[in-house]
């Protein structure tokens, strides 16, 4: 059984080796993760437990909408940009409502999402010079 001081160590090693793709990924993965909790806790009436949850997750949207490049991302970005903008009012609304049900319909929107993350990330790892060829250039790579 892992001690959580391993968990950790292995959580840090994995962010210092993971592309910025790989880095986003984790953040919705995160983003996912505090919603399901937080729609466990609403379900317990554990209001603490779900607003320290969706707190949490707000700070994961603030941090993956730091990754948009708008001068560089084009319509790609201005989209994801306006997904983040709904994904924020419509956690806002699930806390003030008490709505799960909203939780449970973004997290399916995140996984869509991510699942295409992923997907980009597999192409780009079996043939890198789509990377330059997609992006331009790229060590600071942004949606």
């Amino acid at each position: 059984m892992k001690t959580k001081r391993t968990e950790l160590a292995y959580q840090e090693a994995a962010v210092r080796n993971a592309s910025a793709i790989e880095l986003v990924i984790m953040l919705y993965d995160i983003l996912a993760r505090d919603l399901h909790d937080a729609i466990a806790a609403m379900e317990s009436g554990n209001i603490e437990g779900r607003s320290a949850k969706i707190k949490h997750g707000f700070l994961a949207l603030q941090q993956i909408e730091g990754t948009l490049n708008m001068e560089e991302g084009g319509e790609l970005a201005t989209n994801m940009s306006r997904f983040y903008s709904m994904l924020r009012s419509q956690m806002l609304k699930a806390q003030v409502e008490q709505d799960g049900r909203i939780l449970r319909e973004l997290v399916e929107l995140l996984f869509t999402v991510r699942e295409a993350w992923a997907e980009l990330n597999n192409r780009l790892a079996a043939s890198p010079e789509v990377l330059v060829a997609q992006a331009g250039s790229s060590a600071n790579w942004k949606a």
